[in-house]
């Protein structure tokens, strides 16, 4: 019973699970994994929506609604469990700049449905990946961190945040929820999304996003900021977890059409430019681009000594002579 008033305060639960037998009434006994914070493991009837039969034994994602009677498995599909890996550009149409957005239905911490290339239409949308659990502070706390920041300085009737989980399994709209809570953030301007398995490989494969698994709560992953026009195209792609949240607010400001600070906008663009040509490597394009300023600095300061030299070598020429 506790597990069913708690899936019921979500509309919508992503769900993977095993079909043990299918009804003649559209109906089919399946057994679900867990869902941390929602419900243990269960074997229960199903409604499926819209109606499909499967063998026994086929393996499910669906986005399960507990309000009817039997709770039902929305666009049930069969799927294998999750699993992390390289992106497979031939499983997805590859985003990038001047792409739009994949359109996938995710759920929201609060288990509202979640149309990715249209609910965020008319607003510029700052996007980026992480999982809940991950244990560097550097990464993906830092990241949630720098969306904390940019809610504060971003107009909400303008621009929208969103967060997409790495780790589906775990990362319930229960656990969204709180994670949610504890950085402040609330769907009208900061959006936390989870989907099904077999959804969020879609999406790693179309953002070229790696995820491998080191332990049974942990993911070493790529990490990636974009910022969609308000037509839904993506404008910017920073692949670092290093971007510099002023600069992410400018060049969203300049994507919104709005003024944005050019030099912040260049240092965002110049580390983007200098991991691109460093293979992707955000450690050794950070140096290349610190190399590379200090270079320009001391180019620059070459220069002005050297023109402060002609001005006032040829005064003392001009004396010395009189």
């Amino acid at each position: 019973m506790i597990a069913l008033l708690a899936a019921a305060a979500f509309a919508l639960v992503p769900v993977h699970g095993v079909v043990l037998d299918t009804l003649p009434d559209h109906t089919a006994i399946v057994r679900t994994d867990p869902v941390p914070g929602i419900q243990p493991a269960l074997t229960r009837r199903y409604r499926i929506s819209p109606p499909a039969v499967f063998a026994d034994g086929t393996n499910v994602d669906a986005l399960m609604d507990s309000a009817t009677h039997p709770a039902t498995l929305n666009k049930a599909i069969a799927a294998g469990r999750f699993a992390p890996g390289l992106p497979d550009s031939a499983r997805a149409v590859r985003v990038e700049p001047g792409s739009s957005l994949p359109p996938v239905e995710l759920v929201d911490q609060d288990g509202r449905a979640v149309q990715l290339d249209r609910a965020f239409a008319g607003k510029t949308l700052l996007l980026s990946f992480i999982f809940t659990r991950c244990p560097d502070r550097t990464l993906c706390p830092a990241i949630t961190g720098k969306f904390a920041y940019l809610r504060e300085h971003l107009d909400p009737q303008h621009f929208a945040l969103a967060e997409i989980t790495l780790d589906p399994q775990y990362d319930s709209p229960a656990i969204l929820h709180e994670y949610a809570a504890r950085y402040g953030a609330k769907r009208e301007n900061w959006t936390m999304l989870t989907g099904t398995g077999s959804t969020i490989t879609r999406l790693l494969d179309a953002f070229s996003v790696s995820s491998m698994r080191v332990s049974s709560a942990n993911f070493l992953h790529d990490d990636k900021l974009l910022i969609a026009s308000p037509a839904g195209r993506v404008a910017t792609i920073v692949e670092t977890a290093s971007w510099d949240p002023d600069g992410a607010l400018a060049q969203a400001r300049a994507v919104a059409g709005m003024a944005g600070n050019p030099f912040e906008r260049l240092k965002l663009a110049l580390i983007a430019n200098a991991i691109a040509l460093c293979g992707g490597s955000q450690f050794a394009g950070i140096a290349l681009l610190e190399l590379t300023l200090f270079t320009m600095i001391t180019v620059v300061a070459l220069l002005g000594m050297w023109l402060v030299a002609r001005i006032l070598w040829p005064r003392r020429g001009k004396t010395e002579s009189t």
